[in-house]
C-alpha cells in the first residue's frame, strides 16, 4: 500500500469515527454541550451562556475526540512507516498524518456542518430559545464554520508536524 492508499483508508476511516463519536452526542446530549462556541456569535449571544456544568460535559466529551484526533493519525503513520520497510521520511509522515486529519476535517465540514446543520438542521441541533433563527442564523453557520475550518487547517498542520516529527526521530 502506497502513501496515497494509506491517506485514503485511513482519512476515511477517520471521517467515520469522527461522524459515529459526534453525532450521538450532536443527537442525543444538546446543543449547548457539544460545539457551543462554535455556533455564530448571534445564536449564541441570544441565549444563556454555558453552565458549568455544560462546559464539564463538554469537555469530558473533547476528551476522547482530541484523543482520537492525535492518536489515530498518529497509528495511520505508524502504520505506514512499518509496511514501508520500517523507515519513512519526514515529509511522508508529514503528508500522511495531513491527509488523514484532513479528510477527517472533510468528513466533519460536509456531512455535520454543511448538511446536518446548515442544511437540514433538525431541531436537535437548534439550541433552545433560538428556534426563530432556523432558517436564517443556523443556515449562516455553513459560512462561519467553513472559516473555522479553514483556521483549523493551520492547527492540523501544527499537529502533523509534530507527529511527523515524533515518528521520523523515534
Amino acid at each position: 500500500m502506497g502513501l496515497i492508499e494509506n491517506i485514503l483508508l485511513h482519512g476515511t476511516l477517520a471521517g467515520i469515527l469522527l461522524i459515529l463519536y459526534i453525532l450521538p452526542i450532536m443527537r442525543f446530549l444538546s446543543p449547548r454541550i457539544w460545539a457551543f462556541s462554535d455556533y455564530p456569535k448571534v445564536i449564541t449571544e441570544s441565549v444563556e451562556s454555558q453552565t458549568k456544568r455544560e462546559r464539564r460535559i463538554a469537555t469530558a466529551a473533547g476528551l476522547p475526540f482530541v484523543l482520537l484526533m492525535i492518536g489515530y493519525p498518529l497509528l495511520s503513520t505508524l502504520f505506514f512507516e512499518n509496511i514501508s520497510g520500517g523507515s519513512i521520511t519526514f515529509l511522508e509522515a508529514f503528508l500522511n498524518t495531513f491527509g488523514v486529519l484532513m479528510i477527517g476535517n472533510l468528513a466533519d465540514w460536509l456531512f455535520l456542518d454543511m448538511i446536518i446543520v446548515g442544511t437540514w438542521t433538525p431541531d436537535w441541533v437548534i439550541i433552545p430559545g433560538t428556534e426563530s433563527m432556523k432558517e436564517t442564523a443556523y443556515k449562516d453557520f455553513r459560512i462561519e464554520h467553513t472559516k473555522g475550518h479553514i483556521y483549523g487547517t493551520i492547527a492540523m498542520a501544527i499537529i502533523s508536524l509534530i507527529i511527523a516529527g515524533v515518528v521520523v526521530i523515534f
